[in-house]
């Protein structure tokens, strides 16, 4: 284990997790520098959490606070920083971190944040006579004097293999093949339901807008402390000596080669903030599961950046703390999926040359002109969000002087796995513009100035792209002939990942925004409706997103409201106010215009057929987009797989199931890693060929 400062959170299975109990450490060094005037800011934290599948390994946990002694944050913004990290990290039950400040300028801070997992009660106090010893982290070691005996970081070095010659995609030209609600008036709003000020600025996503009322048995409540002196052992401390051999007469013979008989398949999906790896058995079972934080794209004005050598640091750290749970050997193939229209540009041996300009970046609009000029309607890459037009921004300021490729999130990551570059999938290239129909780049192209040299060769989702380079597979101790397999959109993964599998199926992510995407015969565009489709297979996964949503929600009511008020909703007695929620003027789908206002009047006598009726607007918007994609020529809508924080809430669900008038399913799973796992099956050639 490394001795240096580390953001790597390192973790080990709980040993009891069928008991809710309570680790608490304390940390009375921490360090970090204020942001004004650069003086360092001294602080004792106390970390208390009741885990779930992971706990938090000590020396890591010191490692990470160490590294925050020479970076500038406000009190407030690091404290929850840490916590979303470790939360990230952890998957807790429970978590609360209270960071108190030493004085500065005659005045005390004291910052406390708190997480607490949906549907988990809390539990009861402790006896006050329990004993009570405290777990604390260690002095930490001096830079420059390491512990003897020390291990060095797992992760691995940048290493990436000469570029083997390619054959881009030409022009115009194929690749080669690879409960009730009371009347109006008589229900009393109490203070927990009182809405909120609105706030069209509020930017934080609502992972959940559900109501858990599940009964959650007592359970016993352990406090595991350490006296304030014990110093935390190393790693090589936990490891059982080993038994010393017998001895025999003759040497025994060799055991057989081991042979890899049940292999796993690993996924990887990278989004702005984290990132998350499963690995799945060939039944489609999850073996494993990890996941790692990324620090949120900084953004100043319309642009949006990331450095991409976060990505990797996040993609090692999870593979890290995924490999720990099973025989590494097993792995015979990944997948990776990111987000669509993030781009970048790179040399020959995948060295970034420009930051990452993010999916939500919107500083290419006069580029996104000149393409909606010469593209005509059935084209995927439309508007400044597209990576087309990022392109051109980038070129127009000859920021591609010493470019090789332009490549998408997913294509980065999976060229530093096998150390080649320049290769994509027909998924993420959509918004490039490359024409999945005709399984060509435009001709057109030629007009817009750039060397067309740069654009990715293109694959079709779960086409073999090469094996993992040595390095790699020496470092996690991987089998040499593990592949890397052509990703997809973290969209598309996420659709995978939700089970359908027949034209009509479709799959509502109920987030911030409303997103829809149905399975379809063949595929539908509309500049005019935002509505554009992914190739999956022989398929067409045709979709669009509308700007309402959670987003909106969370203007008005906490999530702890929103909870409290579910069960007193009605869902079979309509409130019939006709509400079209948005969060600030403009919609895109399934009206696109960009000076449309919200409709949220009249209002009523309570709160709670408030919030009711909002959900029954967004219902309804949701119903008009399954309507506008079967009038564009897409398959009539069958069944609804509904992902998101919005999932979870059963009113809800009935809400729009009795909107709908179509079957509700749950899905498979939540996550995109999970499609990309069964991508890396082989489920893109098995379901959709």
């Amino acid at each position: 284990m490394p001795t240096q400062p580390s953001k790597n959170l390192d973790t080990f299975p709980n040993p009891h997790p069928d008991r809710d109990y309570i680790i608490e450490i304390e940390c009375p060094e921490f360090t970090c520098l204020c942001p004004k005037t650069g003086q360092p800011d001294f602080a004792s934290l106390v970390l208390e959490y009741v885990p779930d599948r992971l706990c938090v390994e000590l020396k890591s946990l010191k490692l990470y606070i160490w590294s925050y002694r020479n970076e500038g944050h406000f009190h407030e913004d690091v404290t929850n920083r840490i916590l979303n990290d470790l939360v990230a990290v952890l998957h807790p039950r429970y978590l609360r971190l209270r960071a108190k400040f030493n004085v500065r300028g005659g005045l005390y801070t004291t910052i406390e944040v708190e997480h607490r997992r949906p549907g988990w009660k809390q539990m009861p106090a402790p006896p006050t006579d329990l004993p009570r010893e405290t777990q604390e982290l260690p002095a930490r070691e001096t830079p420059s004097d390491p512990p003897a005996g020390a291990k060095p970081s797992k992760l691995p070095q940048s290493k990436s293999e000469p570029l083997s010659p390619r054959n881009p995609v030409p022009l115009g030209g194929p690749p080669k093949a690879k409960t009730p609600i009371a009347p109006t008036g008589t229900v009393t709003s109490s203070d927990r339901f009182r809405m909120l000020q609105r706030n069209r600025r509020q930017q934080s996503e609502p992972d959940e807008v559900e109501s858990h009322e599940d009964k959650v048995p007592k359970k016993s409540v352990i406090m595991l402390r350490r006296r304030r002196s014990e110093r935390v052992p190393d790693v090589q401390e936990y490891e059982e000596e080993t038994p010393p051999a017998h001895v025999v007469d003759e040497p025994p013979e060799e055991p057989p080669p081991k042979v890899r008989q049940d292999g796993l398949y690993i996924g990887i999906d990278l989004g702005t903030t984290g990132c998350r790896a499963i690995a799945i058995d060939d039944a489609g079972k999850v073996q494993g599961e990890a996941s790692a934080p990324m620090a949120t794209p900084p953004r100043h004005d319309n642009e949006v950046t990331q450095d991409p050598t976060v990505w990797w640091k996040a993609v090692t750290n999870c593979l890290e703390n995924l490999l720990k749970q099973f025989d590494p050997q097993r792995v015979r193939k990944i997948a990776v999926d990111g987000t669509s229209g993030t781009l970048l540009l790179c040399d020959a041996k995948g060295g970034p040359l420009t930051p990452a300009i993010m999916y939500n970046d919107r500083r290419a609009v006069e580029q996104a002109e000149q393409i909606a000029s010469l593209g005509g309607n059935h084209f995927g890459a439309h508007g400044p969000g597209s990576s087309l037009a990022k392109l051109m921004w980038l070129h127009e300021r000859k920021l591609d002087k010493r470019a090789r490729h332009a490549l998408h999130q997913a294509d980065w990551i999976s060229g530093r796995l096998t150390g080649k570059f320049g290769h994509s999938d027909y998924n993420n290239c959509l918004k490039l513009g490359f024409d999945a129909e005709k399984m060509a780049w435009p001709r057109w192209f030629n007009k817009l100035g750039f060397d067309v040299a740069l654009l990715p060769e293109v694959h079709a989702p779960a086409e073999e792209l090469g094996t993992i380079t040595a390095d790699f597979a020496k470092t996690y101790r991987l089998p040499a002939d593990v592949q890397v397999l052509a990703g997809t959109t973290d969209g598309v993964a996420a659709f995978l990942a939700a089970g359908p599998s027949a034209p009509g199926q479709a799959v509502t992510s109920l987030g911030s925004t409303l997103v829809l995407k149905l399975l379809s015969d063949k595929p539908v565009f509309s500049r005019e409706h935002g509505v554009y489709s992914h190739r999956l297979g022989k398929y067409w996964l045709a979709g669009g997103a509308s700007n309402s949503g959670g987003a909106v929600l969370l203007q008005y009511f906490k999530i702890e409201q929103m909870r409290e008020m579910t069960h007193l909703l009605d869902p079979e007695n309509p409130t019939d106010l006709d509400y079209y929620p948005l969060p600030e003027i403009g919609e895109r789908f399934p009206i696109n215009n960009p000076e449309m206002e919200p409709r949220l009047e009249p209002l009523p006598g309570n709160s709670v057929t408030f919030f009711q009726g909002m959900l029954e607007g967004i219902a309804r918007i949701e119903a008009e987009g399954y309507r506008l994609l079967e009038k564009l020529g897409a398959s009539a809508v069958s069944v609804v797989y509904t992902t998101g924080g919005g999932s979870q809430n059963p009113a809800w669900e009935q809400i729009r199931k009795n909107i709908l008038q179509v079957k509700m399913e749950k899905p498979r799973s939540k996550h995109a890693a999970f499609g990309s796992a069964l991508l890396a099956a082989g489920v893109g050639t098995k379901t959709f060929q």
